[in-house]
């Protein structure tokens, strides 16, 4: 065995042909013949379940998906609109306990402020009746504030109050 093929077979002195990827030219060996064209439609025999009794039907697992899965959406359905239609009936009545609750802190508010606008037109009549002008001057001002001018001019204005009108 001498330079041979280590399966015992000679060894030929010429290299191997290269694989290609082309089709051999002699398509005889691999060729069909051309199948016969019919104009006649192909109908398929139905199958038959032997395990079936005649006359019932039997539900494929996704026609059973489907049913259970519509029933389920109905009922979330019912049961969206049953809380819709709750939450529309609590909100009305929230909003006309709201508005009536309004209402009501309103004309309260307006009755105090009648009531304070009548003091306090009351109280400015009684000050028309005062002798010394600064006084009603005195009470038209915010003398609380003291800060530059301000303060100045509060000053002025009490000290005028105080002496009162000396110039008759």
């Amino acid at each position: 065995m001498d330079g041979g093929d280590p399966f015992g077979e000679p060894v030929a002195d010429a290299p191997p042909a290269p694989l290609s990827m082309e089709p051999p030219q002699d398509d005889a060996a691999f060729s069909m013949p051309p199948a016969p064209v019919t104009q006649e439609p192909v109908v398929m025999a139905p199958v038959v379940d032997d395990f079936q009794a005649p006359g019932v039907e039997e539900v494929s697992p996704q026609q059973a998906f489907n049913a259970q899965w519509q029933q389920e959406l109905n009922a979330r359905r019912n049961a969206e609109e049953t809380a819709k239609q709750t939450a529309i009936t609590q909100a009305s009545s929230d909003l006309t306990k709201f508005t009536s609750e309004r209402d009501a802190t309103r004309e309260s508010k307006m009755s105090k402020n009648r009531s304070e606008e009548q003091v306090k037109l009351e109280a400015l009549e009684a000050d028309l009746e005062s002798t010394n002008p600064w006084e009603r001057v005195v009470k038209l001002v915010d003398l609380q504030i003291d800060e530059g001018e301000v303060g100045r001019m509060r000053g002025i204005l009490i000290q005028l109050k105080n002496e009162g009108i000396k110039s008759a």
